[in-house]
C-alpha cells in the first residue's frame, strides 16, 4: 500500500509541476505535452478542463488533486486508515499551500523555451549504462521527480524528488545526506540532459497531515564526484551479489538488519524463517510482480 499510495502521489506532484508551467511560467505548449506524456491525452485533457474552471491558483491545483487522484487507480484497503483517498487528497492541498509561495524562485527546467517537444523537468525517465573502466556494463533506470532553476543562486539546475512518509523525523532528513537514490538520479540526469546538477531539494510530505508545522519538508542536498564514485561502488556489489546468487539463492548470506527497517516488519519474514523445503515450495509458487513505473514507462 505504501508504494501504491507514494504513486498515486507522484502523480499528482507532476500535475502540480504541469501547471506551474502553464500558470506561471507561461508556457502551456510545453505543459500540454508534458501532460499528454504523462497522463495520456485524454486523461490530461479531462482533468486539466477542470482545474482551469476553478477561480484562483489554489482552488485550480485542488481541483487538479482530486480529479488527478481520483482517476489515478488507487483505492481505499480497509486495512490502512492512513493511506486513504481523503487522506491523500488533504495531503495534496497541505503540500501545495506549502510549497506555492516559493514556486516563483522555482521554476521548472525546461531544455529549450521556444520548443515545447524538448525535454522538461517533469518524470523524467532514464534509462542508462553504467559502464565500468575494466568494461562491466550495468544497465540502471529510474524516473526523476523534478528538475528545477534555482533562480536566487544563479540560475543552479537543481533536481527535485517528492517522498510521502507517516513520519518525517530528523533520523528522516539525515538519511537523505548519503542516501544513494539520489546520487544515481543526479548522475544519470546530468548525463541524460548534458547540464550541470550537484543540487537537489527532497520534499517530504506526511499522507495523513497533523497539522502542527510538520506536514511537509523541503531538505536541500548536495552532491560531489566523491559520492558518484561511491554510489557506482555500491551499485556494482548489488549487481555482483544478485548475479552470484540469483540461482542458489537458498546461500545468499541474511542481511537481518533490514528485517525490521522502514518501522515495520518485512513482509518476507515468514519465507526466511521456513525451513529450506519449505522455503523452495513457497519460491515454486511465487508469482511475477508488476512492474514498477519507471519499467512501465521504459516499455512503452
Amino acid at each position: 500500500m505504501a508504494l501504491e499510495a507514494g504513486e498515486a502521489m507522484h502523480q499528482f506532484f507532476a500535475a502540480m509541476r504541469i501547471w506551474q508551467m502553464h500558470v506561471m511560467q507561461k508556457l502551456p505548449d510545453h505543459a500540454k505535452v508534458t501532460g499528454n506524456r504523462i497522463f495520456g491525452e485524454p486523461r490530461w485533457k479531462e482533468v486539466w478542463t477542470a482545474c482551469r474552471k476553478q477561480a484562483n491558483d489554489m482552488d485550480q491545483i485542488s481541483q487538479l488533486a482530486v480529479d488527478i487522484l481520483n482517476t489515478s487507480g488507487y483505492y481505499d484497503d480497509p486495512n490502512d486508515k492512513n493511506r486513504t483517498l481523503s487522506n491523500m487528497q488533504t495531503a495534496s492541498v497541505v503540500y501545495a499551500r506549502e510549497t506555492y509561495r516559493y514556486l516563483h524562485a522555482w521554476p521548472i527546467w525546461v531544455a529549450d523555451v521556444k520548443s515545447p517537444l524538448k525535454p522538461t523537468g517533469v518524470e523524467q525517465v532514464f534509462d542508462c549504462v553504467l559502464e565500468y573502466t575494466d568494461g562491466k556494463k550495468i544497465r540502471f533506470i529510474g524516473t526523476l521527480d523534478g528538475i528545477l532553476v534555482n533562480t536566487v543562486r544563479d540560475n543552479r539546475i537543481t533536481m527535485a524528488d517528492n517522498k510521502t512518509a507517516s513520519r518525517m523525523d530528523k533520523a528522516w532528513v539525515e538519511a537523505h545526506k548519503t542516501k544513494h537514490q539520489f546520487t544515481g538520479y543526479m548522475a544519470c540526469g546530468m548525463a541524460m540532459f548534458g547540464i550541470q546538477m550537484w543540487h537537489a531539494r527532497i520534499y517530504g510530505s506526511r499522507i495523513k497531515p497533523m497539522y502542527r508545522g510538520e506536514d511537509v519538508h523541503i531538505e536541500p542536498i548536495q552532491r560531489t564526484r566523491d559520492d558518484i564514485d561511491h554510489w557506482a561502488n555500491w551499485v556494482r556489489r548489488q549487481v555482483e551479489i544478485f548475479e552470484e546468487y540469483k540461482i542458489d539463492w537458498e546461500h545468499a548470506e541474511r542481511r537481518t538488519h533490514s528485517c525490521n527497517r522502514y518501522f515495520r516488519p518485512c513482509a518476507l519474514i515468514p519465507f526466511c524463517a521456513d525451513t529450506p523445503e519449505g522455503r523452495q515450495q513457497q519460491w515454486e509458487q511465487m508469482i511475477d510482480t508488476i512492474p514498477s513505473p519507471s519499467e512501465r514507462a521504459i516499455e512503452a
